[in-house]
């Protein structure tokens, strides 16, 4: 069954994994990507691997999904007028270059938008196109370092000069998506496309909402994972009914809090809130993540185990929901893969193909979409414009 964007064809020009991410979004809910490379290829295709690796790096295996790779030379003419002729046919352009990088080749939005009216234009750029830092460049680490992401990590670790976790590429290309596709919708009223930028650094912010209201309030949002027999829990403890807080009494092994008057009732639990913490967590220390886990998540929102990648991956409900899939890379062999996440019953997303080689698709879109014959694209190769 076809996804719902089966109908739209998208021309990327993104690299590393900001702008990817987003036209791999896309990608899952069935448009046709057609990633265009320069002649080296993606030079995301080999970061955070060894020199000598021999295969493309497993963050390019999984957000180039569902592509289709032409490799064009844009510092050649013919491969510029073959890009624009691309983009004539598509819905979607996508492209995280550096604010200037696509004027040079003639490819930015006002260069573009006379031959294709219809053309969403989405781009992101480390701090946007206006403000005194438009013209910086800008990394996921920096990213994160320019939102206060990094500084509050350090805050919740108290571990001053590490290194944090961040979402600064995934949260711009979640936001680019967003836009693309409510841009297509207002395409279907008005009959024209327009241009998006999403700023990484304000994407950042707006998936901040927690940390700024600690900013502004002063109070502090959520709790801090407890040490237990075999790990952390991030234990909470809800305003529990009557029928709860016996279960729960029960299950500790601490029957005769039932008839404690501290615990009674509701409003007696809530004033002698600290104390219940107090018990309930110095039980919980006793305990495995496991035996915390199924003694309270039947009886409302307790919180969950603190798991590793590896059990991530091995956990029950990930595993009977199928979210990761194998997949047997052309070159990379074997692989697990993130399944699509968003799942609609009547058009369903899916990966129905492998990160392309550099180039796998050039004699295949260039032949299909723009009728060149073999003799040319034989002269194309020799001029070193395709690959």
């Amino acid at each position: 069954m076809p996804g719902p964007l089966s109908d739209i064809r998208v021309v990327d020009f993104t690299h590393a994994l900001n702008g990817p991410f987003c036209t791999m979004l896309l990608g899952h809910l069935g448009a046709e990507v057609i990633k265009i490379e320069p002649p080296q290829g993606d030079n995301f295709r080999r970061s955070w691997m060894a020199p000598d690796a021999g295969k493309d790096g497993y963050e390019f295996l999984w957000i180039n999904v569902n592509k289709k790779s032409v490799v064009l030379n844009l510092k050649s003419e013919r491969g510029v007028e073959l890009a624009r002729e691309l983009i004539a046919r598509a819905d979607v352009l996508v492209e995280n270059y550096q604010k200037g990088t696509m004027e040079r080749f003639r490819l930015d939005y006002d260069s573009v938008k006379g031959i294709n009216p219809r053309l969403i234009y989405a781009c992101s750029r480390g701090y946007g196109e206006w403000g005194p830092y438009a013209d910086y460049g800008n990394t996921a680490a920096t990213n994160n370092s320019m939102t206060g992401w990094t500084h509050t990590a350090w805050e919740y670790a108290g571990a001053k000069g590490t290194k944090s976790l961040g979402i600064g590429d995934e949260a711009a290309g979640v936001s680019m998506t967003v836009g693309i596709l409510a841009a297509l919708h207002a395409r279907e009223r008005t009959g024209e496309g327009q241009k998006i930028v999403v700023s990484m650094q304000e994407a950042v912010l707006g998936f901040m909402v927690s940390s700024m209201h600690e900013h502004f309030t002063g109070n502090m949002v959520g709790n801090t994972p407890m040490e237990v027999a075999d790990g952390y829990f991030t234990l909470r403890i809800p305003h529990l009914t009557d029928d709860g807080w016996s279960v729960l009494a029960e299950r500790m092994g601490r029957s005769e809090l039932t008839t404690d008057q501290r615990f009674a009732d509701g409003a007696a639990r809530r004033e002698y809130k600290d104390d219940l913490d107090r018990i309930v967590r110095d039980w919980a220390r006793t305990c495995t993540r496991q035996e915390i886990w199924d003694a309270v998540r039947d009886l409302g929102y307790f919180g969950a185990p603190v798991l590793s990648k590896a059990e991530v991956l091995d956990d029950p409900h990930i595993k009977a929901r199928n979210a990761f899939i194998e997949r047997d890379h052309r070159t990379a062999g074997p692989t697990t893969l993130l399944a699509p996440w968003i799942h609609m019953s009547q058009t369903p997303a899916l990966i129905h193909d492998d990160a392309p080689a550099i180039g796998q698709h050039t004699d295949e879109v260039l032949g299909g979409l723009l009728g060149l014959g073999e003799a040319e694209l034989a002269d194309l190769r020799a001029a070193e414009v395709i690959r």
